[in-house]
C-alpha cells in the first residue's frame, strides 16, 4: 500500500531517519466478541458504519496499515495517544491476588510485579519509530480531524518538530501543559510535575467546540476587570458589563492551554483505577474528546493502555477504535468498557499478525534470571552478557534458525575490534544447526559461538493453568460451577510451593480475575453472552452461572482470566 509524502520540510534529522512509501498488510483475526451477533470476519469501514466499536491487540503500525487498507483513510475525526515516552525504565503493575485487603506474603513476594511495556530505547530508534506511526496516523484523519500526543518534557521538544513535518507547522493548534501535584524525592532539580499535549489540526476544518470546554471563573475573580480582561481605560463601563454577563451566561471562559484542574495518581477516582501503570484520568481525555470531536464521530487511540480513551468515548456516544500490543492493556480495557457499553454497539476484538507482547517478555525474564544474564539496555542488539561473553536472547517462542546465526554475524561485521565469544539463548534448533556451529567454531579464532538450549538445560519457561470446570444441563439451560484452579504461573511468580498451596492462599478464586462464558461457542472467536468481572479487588467471583442455552447441543465454552492475564478456555 503506497502512502502519501510528509507535508512539511524535514524539520529534524536522526540517525536512519526515513519516511515510509508503503507497509505490509496483515489481515485482522477475531478473537472475542461482546453485545453483538455476527461480527465481520475482519472489521471494514462499511461495517463498522453500523457495527460495534473495535479494540485490537498488536503492533500498532500493523493495525494502522490494516485499518488504511480496510477503507479508514480520511474517515477518523479525533486522534488521541499517550505512547511511551522514551524514558528509560519499563512500566510493571503490581499485582495481589483477590479477597485480601493486604497482599498475601510468601517468602519474601508481597506482591507480584508484571511488566506492561518497556520504554527503552537504543540511539534514535524512538524517533523512528513515532514518526512511521505519525504518518499513518495523519492518513487516518478526516478533514475535521484533529490530533493530540500526549507525552513529557523528555521528548516533546523532538516530537513537535516530527509533528510539524508530518502534519505541518500551520496546524499546530497548541502546547498544552497539564500541570499536577504529587510527592517527589528529587533534590537535584524542581520537581517535574507536568505532561505536553500537542494539539495539531489535519485542516482549517478542524473541529473545536470552544462551548464545551469552559470553565468557571474562580469565585471573586474580577470578571471584566484587569485580571481578566484587559479592557482600555476607554471602554465603557456598560460595554464591560455586558460583556461579563455574556460570559457568564455561557458558562464561563476557554480553558487556557495550562491545565491544572485536573489531578493525577491519588486525585484519580477509586472508581476509575485499575492497578495499569501510567493510567490517565478520565476527565483529562474527556476534555479533548469533547472539544475536538461531536456525537457519532469517529475517536481513535492506537496506545490504548487501560481504556481510558474507550470509556470516556463510550459515555459521550462517540464511536471508538483502540489498540495496544499488550495483552495485559487489552483484557484491562475488555473488562473495563464491559461496565459501560450497556445497550450501545458492543465490541469486537482482533489480533493482528498473532504478536504476544506479554509471553515473549516473561520467557526473556525467566531466562535472564535463570542464566544469570547481565543485561545491558544501551546495546541495540545484544542483550548483555554472561560469563564474559556477549548474549543474545533469540525468539523464544520459536527454535534458533540459521537466519538466527546470520542475523549475529551481520552485526559482528559491524563491530570489528568485538573480541568475546558469543551466548546465544534458545528454545531448541533447526536439526543439526549446533553441529554446524560445532564445526564452525573450531576454525574461529574469536566470536565462537555458545549455544544454551533452554530445552535441553531443563529450564521451565512456562506451565498451564489447571481449571476444573463442571457442566450440568437442564434442558435450555446449563450451570457452570468453577470446582477449582490453579495457576503455575502464579506460584512460581510468589515462590509458593504447590504442595503448601492451602496454606497461603485460602480460596483459589483468589487467584482469578474474572469469568466469561459463551454459550454457543464456534472454535473460531469467544463471543461473550455472560461474564463475572469482580467490582473491587477484594471480591471474589461468584464461581457458579446458570445461564440459557440457544440449542440443547450448543458447545458451551468458559475462559478464565486470571491476576497475570493468563486466559485458560473450558467447554464442555
Amino acid at each position: 500500500m503506497k502512502i502519501t509524502p510528509v507535508k512539511g520540510r524535514p524539520m529534524l534529522h536522526w540517525v536512519g531517519k526515513r519516511a515510509i512509501d508503503k507497509v505490509n498488510y496483515y489481515p485482522a483475526q477475531l478473537v472475542e466478541t461482546y453485545g453483538i451477533e455476527n461480527p465481520q470476519t475482519s472489521p471494514t469501514y462499511q461495517g463498522f458504519l453500523e457495527g460495534p466499536n473495535l479494540v485490537f491487540q498488536g503492533d500498532n503500525k500493523e493495525i494502522l496499515s490494516a485499518l488504511l487498507v480496510q477503507g479508514f483513510r480520511g474517515k477518523v475525526d479525533l486522534i488521541y495517544i499517550d505512547p511511551p515516552f522514551a524514558s528509560g525504565a519499563d512500566y510493571v503493575r503490581k499485582v495481589a491476588l483477590r479477597g485480601t485487603k493486604e497482599a498475601v506474603e510468601a517468602e519474601g513476594h508481597s506482591v507480584i510485579e508484571q511488566t506492561q511495556y518497556t520504554d527503552i530505547w537504543a540511539n534514535d530508534n524512538y524517533l523512528q519509530f513515532m514518526y512511521e506511526r505519525l504518518i499513518l496516523m495523519q492518513e487516518l484523519l478526516s478533514d475535521k480531524g484533529s490530533i493530540y500526543l500526549h507525552c513529557d518534557p523528555t521528548m516533546s521538544h523532538s516530537l513537535k518538530l516530527i509533528m510539524d513535518e508530518v502534519l505541518g507547522t500551520d496546524q499546530f493548534r497548541n502546547e498544552i501543559v497539564w500541570a499536577y501535584t504529587g510527592p517527589s524525592n528529587t533534590k537535584q532539580w524542581f520537581p517535574r510535575k507536568h505532561d505536553i499535549l500537542l494539539y495539531y489540526g489535519k485542516s482549517d476544518n478542524t473541529i473545536f467546540n470552544a462551548d464545551a470546554v469552559r470553565v468557571p471563573y474562580k469565585e471573586g475573580s474580577a470578571i471584566g476587570g484587569k485580571s481578566s480582561l484587559s479592557v482600555s481605560k476607554t471602554r465603557s463601563i456598560e460595554s464591560r458589563q455586558a460583556r461579563m454577563n455574556d460570559l457568564v451566561a455561557k458558562g464561563g471562559k476557554i480553558i487556557e492551554d495550562w491545565w491544572h484542574d485536573i489531578g493525577i495518581g491519588s486525585h484519580i477516582p477509586q472508581s476509575e483505577l485499575v492497578n495499569y501503570p501510567t493510567q490517565k484520568p478520565e476527565k483529562l481525555v474527556e476534555r479533548v474528546i469533547k472539544a475536538s470531536s461531536n456525537e457519532g464521530d469517529i475517536v481513535f487511540d492506537c496506545f490504548a493502555g487501560s481504556g481510558t480513551t474507550a470509556v470516556v468515548a463510550e459515555k459521550l456516544g462517540r464511536r471508538w477504535i483502540v489498540a495496544d500490543l499488550n495483552k495485559g492493556a487489552i483484557q484491562t480495557t475488555m473488562k473495563r468498557i464491559q461496565k459501560h457499553i450497556g445497550n450501545s454497539r458492543g465490541i469486537a476484538h482482533y489480533r493482528v499478525n498473532n504478536y504476544e507482547f506479554q509471553v515473549e517478555h516473561e520467557l526473556r525474564n525467566i531466562v535472564i534470571a535463570k542464566y544469570g544474564v547481565e543485561t545491558e539496555r544501551n546495546d541495540a542488539f545484544f542483550d548483555g552478557s554472561l560469563n564474559g561473553t556477549l548474549a543474545k536472547i533469540c525468539d523464544l517462542t520459536k527454535p534458533l534458525t540459521r537466519l538466527d546465526i546470520q542475523g549475529i554475524k551481520d552485526e559482528l561485521e559491524n563491530r570489528p575490534d568485538e573480541e568475546r565469544d558469543i551466548t546465544i539463548l534458545c528454545n531448541g534448533s533447526e536439526i543439526g544447526l549446533q553441529s554446524e556451529l560445532a564445526t564452525e567454531n573450531s576454525r574461529r579464532p574469536i566470536n565462537k559461538f555458545v549455544v544454551k538450549d533452554i530445552q535441553r538445560d531443563g529450564v521451565t519457561t512456562y506451565a498451564p493453568a489447571e481449571a476444573n470446570v463442571e457442566f450440568k444441563r437442564d434442558e435450555d439451560k446449563v450451570t457452570i460451577t468453577v470446582a477449582n484452579y490453579i495457576s503455575p504461573t502464579i506460584l512460581a511468580r510468589m515462590a509458593i510451593d504447590r504442595t503448601i498451596f492451602d496454606e497461603y492462599i485460602d480460596d483459589f478464586r483468589a487467584q482469578i480475575d474474572c469469568v466469561l462464558i459463551d454459550t454457543d461457542y464456534n472454535g473460531e472467536h469467544f463471543a461473550i453472552i455472560e461474564s463475572d468481572v469482580p467490582e473491587k479487588k477484594s471480591d471474589f467471583i461468584v464461581g457458579s452461572y446458570t445461564v440459557a442455552l440457544q440449542r440443547p447441543d450448543a458447545v458451551v465454552a468458559v475462559k478464565i482470566i486470571d491476576m497475570l492475564g493468563e486466559e485458560t478456555v473450558v467447554t464442555g
